[in-house]
């Protein structure tokens, strides 16, 4: 069986991104898991920025509770706020309370540093996506650290997973990126416990998105 909560909606890429394309793959593989899971990220778009994932860029860059949570998680500015995970869905959260996609005490994201697949799987089972962070070639560039929106799943007949279903906005991973179209990349098991930080290791950080309860079945 297949079930892909993406299928028939937009692909996002970040490489057409105002703000920051190169580093943009958190804040786009996220608006990629909230479109997945039912929520309406038109609503995050903004007259100074129609992209939704530049809206939410913006918004943790410039956003000063953002920046007060950013600097208690990293004192010294090693990262920007958008490359921190917990930072990355708080900011979230905060934007589609203020934007009004949300509740004002409702959280559609929750980070965390060990998941299981099972977890992951009965997310999106459930009508929901991932945000995961990984480890990939890159043709020419080597190794590079990125995040990418599992939106789905295949399973056998006999009901194990085989592959994550995968929103890529950079690209095709399975071409080292020479393929700019990362929409429904299909990532085997193997290469999800491989690639999928924390990597070679059974237990996973991730983000999982939950179903919006508004949104149709």
């Amino acid at each position: 069986m297949t079930k892909n909560n993406s299928e028939h909606k937009p692909y996002y890429t970040q490489r057409n991104n105002r703000l920051k394309p190169n580093g943009a793959c958190n804040v786009t593989a996220m608006i990629a898991a909230l479109l997945a899971a039912g929520y309406a990220v038109d609503a995050l778009a903004t007259e100074a920025y129609s992209q939704p994932e530049d809206a939410l860029m913006h918004f943790i860059l410039a956003d000063a509770r953002v920046d007060s949570f950013w600097r208690r998680t990293d004192p010294i500015g090693r990262y920007a706020p958008n490359e921190w995970h917990p930072v990355l869905a708080y900011g979230t959260n905060l934007y589609l309370r203020e934007r009004g996609v949300i509740g004002k005490n409702d959280a559609a994201v929750d980070w965390g540093e060990s998941r299981t697949l099972s977890q992951i799987v009965q997310t999106i089972q459930d009508g929901g996506a991932a945000v995961l962070s990984g480890v990939f070639m890159a043709g020419g560039k080597g190794t590079i650290g990125h995040v990418v929106a599992a939106v789905g799943y295949k399973a056998g007949d006999d009901g194990k997973v085989s592959h994550l279903i995968i929103d890529d906005s950079w690209g095709d991973y399975r071409t080292e990126y020479a393929s700019h179209n990362g929409n429904d990349i299909e990532m085997p098991l193997e290469d999800f416990t491989a690639k999928i930080r924390l990597c070679g290791c059974d237990i996973k950080m991730a983000h999982l998105v939950r179903k919006n309860p508004g949104a149709k079945a």
